[in-house]
């Protein structure tokens, strides 16, 4: 059984973006009192017209960060910024684990009930067609994202083995639905272009999660009982092929336009390219975009009772209604 979150006081990081915004907005929803934080000024304008507290900060700013556990009560932490992609590569190692560190400290030091940690299936690295589950082994790769979600994992279950702070790691697939902007819009405007990469004839495994799947997991983790000290999968039921992923868009425009080549050309293609442009990590891109190796879901069931409500055949229909709704897709 789980805990209601009404009432209880839930420190949203990362509540101006996608994720975040949709965890605040179902928290809020479910009676609990949000701080939303906010880094950039008018960015969580929309959450406040919906009813949920802003409270300011940069959350890589540690005395910022000790200045809003002071001024509120902080009984949830659910921790979801991150540095996904770009320039400077310093702000990897500056948001993913520094701030995560002193944000787990902090948090201990204030006595917080459960603190929520959004990682990402990116600490597989490269596994290819070898199938893995939260008992994986992880090491990092050479990819500064992956790599620095590794690092943020240990740090945050060293700050808990030294203070006793109650901790979760959620480990997100490709977080799709309306709003995403790397796993639906990027997708539907690349489909259009007829950019989407279709390898081996697209046979390579996708790990989609619809938004509202992997909220209700980000939030039965912020109470579950079983969920203490736990890391748990947040993808969708499977397997899904990256045929069947990326096809979706395709069929959206409706095109059968792709980037179609042989897995072993692409790999040989990035293969020869790796040198001249190695913070790219072609290889990797190309390994997955042919492995077949299965993330499983399954011990977020049989230890949360969480299954995904919201079917592949579904999340793909309402994120298409609200593509063409924004214009996205005429």
């Amino acid at each position: 059984m789980t805990d209601n979150v009404a009432g209880k006081h839930i420190l949203v990081t990362g509540a101006t973006g996608f994720i975040g915004g949709y965890a605040a907005r179902r928290l809020h929803a479910d009676g609990a009192h949000v701080l939303a934080l906010e880094r950039t000024p008018g960015k969580g304008d929309s959450l406040a017209k919906a009813g949920i507290e802003i409270v300011k900060g940069d959350i890589t700013d540690k005395a910022q960060v000790k200045a809003i556990f002071d001024k509120h009560q902080v009984q949830i932490v659910m921790h979801i910024a991150a540095w996904l992609r770009g320039r400077p590569l310093s702000n990897f190692q500056r948001v993913n684990v520094d701030a995560t560190s002193h944000l787990a400290e902090i948090s201990a030091e204030a006595g917080v009930n459960r603190f929520v940690f959004t990682s990402s299936i990116a600490v597989y690295g490269m596994h290819g067609d070898t199938n893995v589950d939260e008992s994986t082994p992880l090491k990092p790769y050479g990819d500064p994202y992956g790599d620095t979600k590794i690092q943020a994992e240990e740090r945050l279950k060293e700050t808990a083995h030294n203070t006793g702070l109650t901790y979760v790691i959620v480990r997100p697939g490709m977080v799709y639905g309306p709003g995403s902007p790397g796993w639906t819009i990027r997708l539907a405007k690349w489909a259009k272009k007829g950019w989407l990469p279709i390898i081996d004839g697209g046979r390579g495994t996708a790990y989609p999660v619809y938004i509202d799947n992997l909220v209700d997991m980000l939030v039965t983790c912020a109470t579950h009982p079983a969920a203490v000290g736990e890391i748990f999968n947040g993808t969708d039921d499977g397997p899904v092929t990256m045929g069947e992923f990326l096809g979706a868009y395709m069929e959206m425009v409706p095109t059968d336009r792709a980037i179609r080549l042989p897995g072993w050309a692409l790999k040989g293609l990035a293969a020869v390219a790796t040198p001249f442009f190695p913070e790219a990590k072609l290889s990797h891109y190309a390994n997955q975009l042919c492995g077949r190796g299965l993330i499983s879901n399954q011990k977020a069931k049989d230890q949360l009772g969480w299954s995904p409500k919201v079917s592949l055949k579904e999340g793909v229909a309402r994120s298409e209604a609200w593509l063409r709704e924004t214009g996205i897709l005429e």
